[in-house]
C-alpha cells in the first residue's frame, strides 16, 4: 500500500531508498520503510513494550527546519512514527474541548467555530500543523495578554517509554514540562483545551516609522488583544495590525454577510500606503531574484503581497490571524525580555544600515505574555519574539551568505537574553541554555527519570541537551 504524504512534504532518493524530508527539503526525516502510521494507541503501547530498543520521534507536519524529528541517523530500525490516523474530536464540554494530538490545528479552530468558541490564546498562523507538533516545539501567537499555545491546555495524555499511559493536568508540578515537552517525555494521545466564548474582531491595519514602533510598540501590545508587527528595517516602515473586539454594528455586518471576513473601507494615511506598496514592489523584485523565480509564482510572494493597499478587516480571530502560508524557508525566531525590545531593535537597525539589500523579508515583531512552559522563552515573564527568515528558492536552495546572516543575527540578539524558537532554526552553540531557561535542568532530570535509554533521543536533540 503506497503512503500519502501532505503535499508540503517531498520523497527523494538516497542511494536506494526513498526518503522523506521535512517542508524545506533540507533535512532526511526517515527512510520510507522507517515511517509507521499506527492505527490505535494499543498499536503503539504494543510497540514500546515489546521492542523496547528501538528509537522512535514524532513527525507531526515535518515544518521544522531543524532535523527535530528525523529518525534518518539513528539506524534502520528507528521509526518515525506518523499520527495521522489519530486525528478528531473525542470530547467537549461547556468550556473544554478534548482532541487527539495528530489532529491538525486547521481541524480545531474550525471546529471551536462551529461551537461558537474560541482558545484563550492567540492562534499559531499556520494550521496545517498538528496539535501535538505546535504544542511540543512551544508555538505561540501575538500579544502580552496571552502566552503560547500550550497555555490554553488544561490537561494532557502521555503514554511513556515504558508504555505507561499517564494523565497530567494543571495540578501536576510536572505539567510545565509535558505541554512543550519536544516529543521527549513520551507521546503525547490527547490532549484537552480550555475555550472561552468566541468574540468577532475587528483588525484595524497601518503603516508607521521606525521611530513611531521604537516608542510606542510595548504600548500598543498592553492596550490590545493582540498585536503583531512587520517591520521593514530598510526603509524604516512598520506595518501593524491591533486585533480588538469588534463593534456590535460591526458584528451585525459580519453576521449579514454570512460569517465570511468583512473587507471595511481603510482609512490609511495614503502617504503611508503609498511608500509602502513601494517598498512591497522592491521586496518582491528581490525576492523574486533570490529564489529564481521572476515569473514570482511561488506562495512566498503572497506573503508580502498582501501588504499593498492593506484594508481593515473584521472577522473571527481565527480568520484574521491563521494567514500563514507553508512556503519553505530558513527561519529563525528568537525571544529577548520585554524590557529590552527597544534594544534590540537598535542593534537590528545599525545591522540592516551595515548590511544593505540582503534581507528580502521583514522583521515581524509579536510580542507575548509569561508562559508556564519550562523550555519556553516567556517562562514566567513577557518577551518580544523577533522573527527573520529567508525563502528557499523551488530547487530547494537558497541565496548565498543566507545562513550566515541568519547566525549573525541570532548572535546579536545573545547578549540581551535572547532565546530561540525550538520549532525553528537555531545555533544552539550560541545559546547557554541552562543560564537562560532556570527549569532546565529540571527537565532534564524529569527526561532521565522517565526516559532513561533515549528512545524519544536523535542525535540533533542529543547535542542540545548534551550537559554545557
Amino acid at each position: 500500500m503506497t503512503v500519502r504524504f501532505q503535499a508540503f512534504h517531498s520523497i527523494k532518493a538516497i542511494g536506494n531508498r526513498e526518503v522523506l524530508f521535512n517542508w524545506s527539503r533540507t533535512n532526511p526525516l526517515g527512510a520510507l520503510d522507517q515511517v509507521w502510521r499506527p492505527t490505535t494507541r494499543d498499536e503503539l503501547q504494543q510497540l514500546l513494550r515489546e521492542y523496547p530498543e528501538r528509537k522512535l520521534r514524532l513527525i507531526g507536519s515535518g515544518l521544522s527546519f531543524e532535523p527535530i524529528h528525523s529518525v534518518y541517523a539513528e539506524g534502520s530500525q528507528a521509526l518515525l512514527v506518523d499520527l495521522h490516523h489519530l486525528r478528531g474530536q473525542l470530547d467537549k464540554t461547556a468550556d473544554t474541548v478534548t482532541y487527539l494530538a495528530g489532529t491538525p490545528l486547521d481541524t480545531v479552530y474550525a471546529d471551536l467555530i462551529a461551537m461558537d468558541r474560541m482558545l484563550p490564546a492567540s492562534p499559531g498562523v499556520i494550521g496545517i500543523q498538528t496539535l501535538g507538533g505546535a504544542l511540543s516545539t512551544g508555538t505561540h501567537g501575538q500579544g502580552l495578554h496571552q502566552s503560547a499555545l500550550c497555555d490554553a491546555v488544561a490537561a494532557l495524555t502521555v503514554m511513556l517509554a515504558s508504555g505507561d499511559i499517564i494523565r497530567v493536568d494543571r495540578t501536576d508540578p510536572r505539567f510545565g514540562a509535558f505541554v512543550m515537552g519536544m516529543g521527549m517525555l513520551g507521546i503525547l494521545l490527547d490532549v484537552t483545551l480550555n475555550t472561552v466564548p468566541n468574540r468577532i474582531m475587528r483588525c484595524t491595519k497601518f503603516t508607521t516609522d521606525y521611530p513611531f514602533l521604537l516608542e510606542h510598540n510595548e504600548r500598543l501590545n498592553r492596550e490590545h488583544a493582540f498585536v503583531k508587527s512587520w517591520w521593514f528595517a530598510w526603509t524604516g516602515e512598520s506595518h501593524i495590525w491591533l486585533v480588538d473586539p469588534a463593534s456590535d454594528d460591526e458584528v451585525a455586518r459580519y453576521r449579514a454577510g454570512g460569517s465570511e471576513p468583512l473587507v471595511l473601507e481603510g482609512d490609511m494615511d495614503e502617504r503611508m500606503n503609498l511608500a509602502l506598496n513601494a517598498t512591497i514592489d522592491a521586496t518582491l523584485q528581490k525576492m523574486a531574484r533570490d529564489t529564481k523565480d521572476e515569473a514570482r509564482a511561488g506562495e512566498h510572494f503572497e506573503t508580502v503581497r498582501r501588504f499593498k493597499d492593506a484594508s481593515d478587516l473584521v472577522g473571527n480571530v481565527y480568520q484574521i490571524l491563521c494567514k500563514g502560508i507553508p512556503a519553505p524557508q530558513i527561519n529563525c525566531e528568537v525571544a529577548v525580555p520585554l524590557e529590552r525590545m527597544g534594544e534590540a531593535l537598535a542593534i537590528l537597525l545599525a545591522w540592516q544600515e551595515a548590511n544593505p539589500g540582503v534581507l528580502h523579508y521583514p522583521f515581524i515583531l509579536r510580542c507575548t505574555g509569561p508562559s508556564v512552559a519550562w523550555l519556553s522563552a516567556a517562562h514566567d515573564k513577557s518577551v518580544c519574539w523577533i522573527g527573520f527568515l529567508v525563502y528557499l528558492a523551488a530547487d530547494g536552495t537558497f541565496v548565498g551568505g543566507s545562513m550566515e546572516q541568519m547566525r549573525e543575527l541570532q548572535q546579536l540578539l545573545v547578549p540581551l537574553g535572547g532565546i530561540p524558537h525550538f520549532g525553528k532554526h537555531l545555533a544552539m552553540d550560541l545559546y547557554d541554555f541552562p543560564a537562560l531557561l532556570p527549569r532546565w535542568h529540571d527537565f532534564l532530570a524529569l527526561k532521565r527519570e522517565l526516559d532513561p535509554h533515549g528512545r524519544f533521543e536523535n542525535r540533533w536533540l542529543g547535542d542540545l541537551f548534551a550537559n554545557r
